[in-house]
């Protein structure tokens, strides 16, 4: 196997090992939410379209028009999971905090991840192609 193969598989071992935190169940801090039934599938951003962000299913049909960048942003990370439903708070700085934090939390992640292929690999110059691989196979995305 080659080296940076190697380290992909042996960095997302480890990443899953210690635990990937779930959006939004360990992000969330409020009870006061609606529901949203979505398809069970991944969901990706589709135009802004009137002020609004279109949310996409991968085949490219809208599913939801959120008013905020912020709450199309939640509807893309909530989507991972793969739920039937999505809950959102009411309140849109509640949406702006929950995103907030788990994008943190995805940065941390990402520094982890170049931090440790920087020490594997002096002179290596593939850190994103890497770490991005990496977060493909968590079924992470950073918008």
């Amino acid at each position: 196997m080659q080296p940076e193969k190697e380290f992909i598989a042996k960095t997302f071992e480890a990443l899953k090992k210690k635990g990937i935190k779930t959006f939004p169940d360990e992000f969330l801090s409020s009870s006061t939410t609606k529901t949203i039934s979505v398809p069970a599938k991944i969901l990706i951003m589709g135009e802004e379209f009137f002020g609004n962000y279109e949310i996409l299913s991968g085949d490219r049909k809208v599913i939801y028009q959120a008013p905020t960048y912020d709450e199309a942003k939640y509807f893309i990370y909530a989507s991972r999971k793969k739920a039937a439903e999505i809950s959102i708070p009411l309140s849109e700085d509640e949406i702006k905090q929950t995103v907030l934090q788990y994008e943190k939390y995805l940065d941390s992640i990402m520094k982890e991840i170049v931090s440790l292929y920087k020490k594997n690999f002096p002179d290596g110059k593939n850190s994103l192609f890497v770490m991005n691989e990496i977060l493909k196979i968590l079924n992470l995305v950073r918008y």
